[in-house]
């Protein structure tokens, strides 16, 4: 069987061997897999905005898709390591939370611990397990390897409490998850918490400013305008015109953005 597709997302960033060894082990186990790099610029430790990428590529890939993803704070720990099936895709990545957004959209099918020291590398480095134990597993998978050779199946895993908004009286009290090359601010906010009244009846607050309404796109107000609109994914998001919101706003990750009704 030939392997299929495995991405890759990491706070590693572009310069070093780091990304290169990965790929170096997935092409020796699994040789013929295509790779796709989702990510490498994930701030350094944020699992979170590790968790809202991941969550953002799903519906994109097809069935039998491989995820390996590592931003992993505790590396060496007893943290523990998971291979989750979910959306008839794997995610195989450390169980500190980066699994929190795929959860909630899609609901994890099985998951499995990943112990099994023959399927890691002969030398595992204590500050390496994404070339060590995560890339041999993800070739396991991509093989069509029995997942249960990989350690015990678990039904319990990690997830973020602040991937999703604090309810609060008619709306919702929330905060940036990510600020992506436009300078956009990506909230937490979900279009379901905008179901209750029509787009134009609600006021989000980020950084000082308010913003009336949640627009369409970004082309129906002039250039410079502060604005909120439901970005392609579903989540609000507080843009500016042809401009760069988390500048202006002095903005960014864990920045609280409030979600009120309009009256």
């Amino acid at each position: 069987m030939r392997p299929g597709i495995v991405t890759l997302t990491t706070d590693f960033g572009h310069e070093g061997p780091y990304v290169a060894a990965m790929k170096g082990i997935l092409l020796g186990l699994a040789p013929g897999v295509t790779m796709v790099d989702v990510c490498h610029s994930i701030a350094p430790q944020n699992v979170l905005e590790g968790a809202f990428v991941l969550e953002g590529i799903v519906e994109a890939f097809p069935e039998g898709t491989v995820h390996l993803v590592v931003v992993d704070p505790g590396v060496g720990t007893a943290r523990r390591l998971l291979a989750a099936k979910a959306a008839g895709q794997w995610f195989v990545l450390p169980d500190n939370g980066l699994i929190t957004g795929v959860a909630r959209s899609r609901g994890v099918e099985a998951a499995w611990e990943i112990s099994n020291p023959r399927l890691a590398r002969r030398e595992v480095s204590p500050t390496f397990h994404g070339r060590d134990v995560l890339a041999p597993a993800a070739a396991h998978l991509l093989k069509g390897g029995d997942p249960a050779d990989l350690g015990a199946a678990t039904e319990k895993y990690i997830t973020l409490r602040n991937f999703e908004p604090t309810p609060a009286e008619h709306g919702c009290i929330g905060e940036v998850i990510f600020r992506d090359a436009f300078g956009n601010l990506i909230t937490n906010i979900k279009d379901e918490q905008l179901a209750s009244r029509p787009a134009s009846g609600w006021i989000v607050e980020v950084g000082g400013r308010r913003v009336e309404g949640i627009g369409r796109t970004y082309g129906d107000s002039p250039p410079g305008s502060l604005i909120a609109l439901l970005g392609s994914s579903g989540w609000v998001e507080v843009a500016v015109v042809n401009g760069d919101a988390g500048r202006l706003l002095s903005a960014g990750p864990g920045t609280t953005v409030w979600l009120r009704p309009r009256f």
